[in-house]
C-alpha cells in the first residue's frame, strides 16, 4: 500500500486486516475499523471514539474517507428518482442515480413518467445505478454516455463511494445496478473488486442477487465472468434482434455476433445457471415490429432468460424517437405467447437528465443546456 492518503473504500477487508497485522493490531480493531466506515458511515477517522488516539492519526495519515463532491442533483418529481453529478479528485466527472422502491409492485404512467397512486405506496428502499467508467468508449447511438468518449476507468473505490454518497445521504441502499455511465466488464478487475467490498459480510454486506451488471456484450469477458463464479446478476444490453441492426446501434457488436453472443450466454448459464436479463431499447419503426419479436424469439431460445422492454428515452443527437405504449405492450404480448418472459420496464427519471450521461454532458457543455429533452 502507497505511504500517500489512499482511498480507504478501495481496499478489501482482507487488505485491511493484513495491514493491521503487519502493525501488530488485534483484529478486533480491524473489525472495530470496519464496522465504523460501512456499518455507521463514519465521515472522519477521528470519529471513531473506540479506537486509540494514535491508531486514528495513522489511519488519517494512511487513508482517506473522502467522498466525490456533489455537484449538482436532479430529482424526479413523479417518481422519486434523483440523479447525481460527482466529482472525483482528479476533476473527472461521473453519475449516479438512485431510484425508490417501493413496498409494492409500482405501476409507472407511460406519458409522463409518474408513479401511479404513489401518495398510497411507502418507499422501502433504493436501487442505485452506479457508473464503472468517466465516459465510455463504445458510442452506442441511444446512449449519451459515449459521445465524448472514454476519459478513464474508476477505481473500485471510487465505484464503491458512489454507494456510501448515497448512504451518507440517509438513503437505504439494498439494490446495485452496474448501468450507469461505461461499459463494467471493460473495466474487469476493478468492478469485480467493487462487487467484493461491496457483499462482504463484515461491512456493507450486499446480497450479490440484488446486485445486477449491464454489458453491452463483451463476449471474452462474459467467458471469463463465468469462469470467475461472479454471483451476481447478468443483463445484456440487446436492443436489436438481428447482427445488421444491432451494429447500427451498437459498434462493438461489428467486432461479437449475435450468435457469438449467444453461445457466451449459454456456456455461462453451463457453469452459472442463473437467468439472464435482456435489455430491449423499444425504438419506434426500428426494433418494434412482429418479425423484431419473431427473431427476438429465436435468440433467447435455449436461455433462461426475461426481457425488459424499455420505451426508448430521447438523447440529443440520436436520430430515435420512443415506441408508442400501445405497440409496446403488443410487443410484449407477442413475446409472452410464445412462452418468453417479457415485462415493459417504463424509465425513471423522464423528467430529469434521465439517459447515461446526459446530465454529465450538459454540465460538460454548457452550450447544449438549452436542448429540450421529452
Amino acid at each position: 500500500m502507497t505511504e500517500n492518503p489512499s482511498l480507504f473504500y478501495q481496499y478489501t477487508l482482507g487488505e485491511i486486516r493484513a495491514w493491521g497485522k503487519e502493525r501488530d493490531l488485534p483484529a478486533y480493531r480491524i473489525g472495530q475499523l470496519w464496522s465504523w466506515v460501512y456499518q455507521r458511515g463514519a465521515a472522519s477517522f477521528d470519529d471513531m471514539s473506540n479506537l486509540p488516539k494514535d491508531l486514528r492519526a495513522e489511519l488519517n495519515a494512511r487513508f482517506s474517507l473522502e467522498l466525490p463532491t456533489l455537484v449538482v442533483r436532479q430529482r424526479d418529481p413523479n417518481d422519486g428518482t434523483s440523479k447525481i453529478l460527482l466529482e472525483l479528485n482528479d476533476g473527472e466527472r461521473v453519475e449516479s442515480v438512485i431510484m425508490p422502491r417501493f413496498s409494492e409492485r409500482a405501476q409507472t404512467d407511460p406519458r409522463t413518467g409518474a408513479v401511479r397512486d404513489r401518495d398510497k405506496r411507502t418507499v422501502k428502499d433504493y436501487t442505485a445505478c452506479l457508473s464503472t467508467q468517466a465516459g465510455c468508449q463504445y458510442a452506442c447511438r441511444f446512449c449519451a454516455s459515449g459521445q465524448d468518449g472514454l476519459q478513464r476507468n474508476l477505481s473500485a473505490g471510487e465505484i464503491v463511494s458512489q454507494v456510501m454518497r448515497f448512504r451518507r445521504e440517509g438513503e437505504d441502499v439494498s439494490h446495485i445496478v452496474f448501468m450507469g455511465s461505461g461499459e463494467p466488464l471493460h473495466n474487469y478487475e476493478e468492478v469485480r473488486r467493487a462487487v467484493e467490498i461491496l457483499t462482504c459480510e463484515e461491512g456493507l454486506n450486499f446480497s450479490s442477487r440484488k446486485i445486477t451488471l449491464s454489458t453491452v456484450g463483451v463476449v471474452p469477458e462474459i467467458y471469463r465472468m463465468a469462469k470467475d463464479d461472479w454471483k451476481i446478476k447478468l443483463a445484456i444490453s440487446l436492443h436489436a434482434p438481428a447482427d445488421e441492426k444491432r451494429e447500427q446501434l451498437i459498434p462493438i457488436a461489428r467486432s461479437y455476433s449475435l450468435s457469438q453472443l449467444k453461445d457466451a450466454l449459454l456456456y455461462y448459464q453451463r457453469l452459472q445457471p442463473r437467468r439472464v436479463t435482456f435489455e430491449y431499447l423499444m425504438i419506434a419503426d426500428f426494433n418494434d415490429s412482429p418479425k423484431d419479436a419473431e427473431k427476438l424469439i429465436a435468440l433467447a431460445d435455449g436461455l433462461i432468460c426475461h426481457v425488459n422492454l424499455i420505451p426508448y428515452n430521447a438523447v440529443p443527437r440520436a436520430p430515435f424517437q420512443p415506441t408508442p405504449a400501445r405497440k409496446i405492450d403488443e410487443f410484449r404480448n407477442r413475446l409472452r405467447k410464445r412462452n418468453l418472459d417479457a415485462t415493459v420496464r417504463y424509465s425513471r427519471g423522464r423528467n430529469i437528465d434521465a439517459a447515461c450521461g446526459q446530465l454529465r454532458r450538459r454540465m460538460n457543455q454548457p452550450a447544449v443546456a438549452s436542448i429540450e429533452h421529452e
